[in-house]
């Protein structure tokens, strides 16, 4: 009989085993499934996110629309008008009236209907056609490239914020990495307290840089959170469900007079450019107001009562000289000389503005790329000098203190290198940007 309770009682602990060990298999397949059901994106992708999500471009999408509005505006003052009218006139008059079609009688009846086809055409406006017409184009060239320039800086913030983000999880890493160190250092010096080989000073200095590595710790984090936050905003989209995937930078040589050369393609300066056409094209519409308008209008009339009925067309030759204003035009085109001369001026500050940009954005590129070099050398040297004060503590030759200053130097040197690695990414888009040759298109 207790045999056969034990039997029972090992079976059940067989079955309980296998069970929880297809429960935690279960689990365990499920993490896995999560982590690749994750969609892995780039920065371009997060870009292409953006862009559609971006109500700034938006915005500026609907200013190009309204200049083609405007273009239509400007058709229709040297195209004319055609219009169909139709009237019924009705008014009080003497009972007794001539059935005849006198005068008299068609002024003094009681109703009184007309329709007819009315073109207005003009002949001459003083180029005030020719100039509305092409500044239209032109202000909806200045909206166009306005909008891709708001697409570069778009596309910078998309940027700045994706390597950020890359910046602190990789920072986090450092730092707790160090932070793993400094406790294996705290332990060891523990141990040899106990036993009188290391000084309290010692250990409550190590204590001491441990709690202000935690305090970067905690900082880094939130910047993090911060920053993934700002992220999502641009995106449009949380990024719980995404991975983020890092692309290495092209390597080719980079030359600043290639960059100097596009200096006419940054999208700004063709705006600017647009906009000083733009000014100079309305100065020539604000001029036509000194020359003679010359209309032609003309009426076919399909309905007309009265002693006019056998009349079925008139037209109206129409010479307007304008003789005096007041001042008006005068002070109109002195204020459109000056808004010309204004755009000229900005349109030379946009250009020497956007050669600046992209000299002082290759020289940052230069610096935070050679910084990079420069400090992974140091990382490098850093590591082998920690590992020797470590060797050298082992044998008495050198202090604690000594391994102490030699793992923050590491610590500090790695999260150096790490930020000027993603600095250096950044700075080579925000070249791009400044000559002009980015940003890719939307997927």
């Amino acid at each position: 009989m207790n045999k056969i309770k034990f039997l029972q009682l090992r079976i059940f602990a067989i079955f309980l085993c296998v069970s929880l060990t297809s429960q935690w298999v279960s689990a365990e397949d499920k993490t896995v499934e999560t982590a690749e059901t994750k969609q892995f994106v780039g920065l371009m992708e997060c870009y292409d996110l953006a862009f559609k999500r971006s109500e700034t471009l938006a915005i500026s999408k609907e200013e190009i629309e309204r200049a083609e509005a405007t273009f239509f505006q400007a058709t229709s003052q040297a195209l004319g008008h055609v219009d169909f009218i139709a009237t019924s006139f009705k008014q009080d008059a003497p009972a007794e009236t001539s059935t005849d079609s006198s005068v008299g009688s068609t002024l003094s009846a009681r109703e009184k209907t007309e329709s007819r086809f009315a073109i207005t055409q003009p002949l001459f406006q003083g180029f005030k056609s020719l100039g509305a017409l092409t500044g239209a184009g032109n202000l909806r060239s200045q909206r166009k490239y306005e909008w891709i320039r708001a697409q570069h800086l778009l596309f910078l913030d998309v940027a700045r914020s994706f390597y950020q983000v890359f910046r602190y999880e990789k920072d986090l890493e450092i730092i707790q990495e160090i932070r793993k160190l400094f406790l294996e250092r705290i332990a060891e010096l523990s141990e040899r307290e106990k036993i009188g080989r290391s000084r309290a000073s010692e250990l409550a200095t190590a204590n001491a840089s441990l709690k202000n590595i935690e305090a970067e710790l905690a900082k880094s984090q939130g910047a993090l959170i911060a920053e993934k936050n700002v992220l999502e905003f641009l995106i449009g989209m949380p990024l719980e469900g995404l991975k983020l995937k890092d692309t290495v930078m092209p390597g080719e040589e980079i030359v600043l007079s290639h960059y100097l050369s596009n200096l006419e393609m940054r999208p700004d300066v063709e705006a600017s450019e647009n906009a000083t056409k733009l000014a100079r094209k309305n100065l020539i519409v604000v001029q036509s107001d000194l020359w003679p308008v010359v209309s032609l209008e003309y009426n076919r009339y399909t309905e007309r009562d009265g002693f006019q009925s056998n009349i079925d067309w008139d037209a109206l030759f129409k010479i307007d000289v304008p003789l005096f204003r007041g001042g008006k035009t005068i002070g109109n085109i002195k204020d459109a000389i000056s808004n010309w001369k204004q755009a000229k001026f900005s349109y030379s500050r946009t250009k020497r503005e956007a050669e600046l940009d992209i000299k002082q954005t290759y020289q940052n590129w230069l610096t935070s790329h050679e910084r990079y070099k420069a400090l992974m050398e140091s990382v490098h040297a850093s590591e082998e000098s920690f590992r020797l004060q470590k060797e050298e503590y082992t044998r008495n030759l050198v202090n604690n203190l000594d391994v102490l200053q030699a793992l923050e130097l590491l610590y500090q040197v790695n999260r150096q290198a790490n930020e000027v690695y993603y600095e250096s990414k950044l700075n080579r888009w925000r070249l791009q940007v400044a000559s002009g040759q980015c940003c890719p298109e939307p997927l």
